[in-house]
């Protein structure tokens, strides 16, 4: 596998990217990537980057402790962005937090991020503040609430 090059705009908790970006090499998304399958999936999206084969997208999806929620992320490298793959990912995280129970997929999002809220936003998530005032959360419910 080559290095990939991720942009630090594709962390969605983090203002829109400066352009800047840094070196991610297989081994260090093995250890960011290790899952505890009782908690967490992770789906990853390889493909071949000037010859070689690289994980070119890589999404998560954890259970929330003491709760029906789970939250998810996801990451695609930025010259495969805008091509549908994101969605495809995010789809298929969702039907992992369905096939899991999950009553409420939810992801915060850097306020100044507008790109990633227009994508959840896409998706059909909600967006709501949180109590960090650079923090939104997006929600998506999974389950119908029970009526009284």
């Amino acid at each position: 596998y080559q290095q990939a090059t991720w942009s630090r705009g594709c962390d969605t908790t983090s203002p829109v990217s400066t352009g800047t970006s840094s070196e991610v090499d297989r081994d260090h998304l093995v250890k960011t990537c290790f899952a505890d399958f009782d908690r967490s999936i992770v789906l990853v999206v390889e493909g071949e980057v000037n010859g070689e084969k690289t994980i070119i997208a890589a999404g998560r999806v954890n259970k929330v402790h003491m709760s029906e929620d789970m939250t998810c992320a996801l990451q695609v490298l930025p010259q495969f962005a805008k091509k549908g793959l994101g969605k495809l990912l995010a789809q298929d995280l969702i039907a992992v937090a369905k096939a899991e129970g999950a009553a409420k997929v939810r992801a915060n999002i850097h306020s100044s991020n507008s790109a990633a809220l227009n994508f959840v936003k896409s998706l059909k998530f909600s967006i709501s503040k949180t109590s960090d005032p650079e923090l939104l959360q997006a929600s998506l419910e999974l389950k119908a609430k029970a009526k009284l």
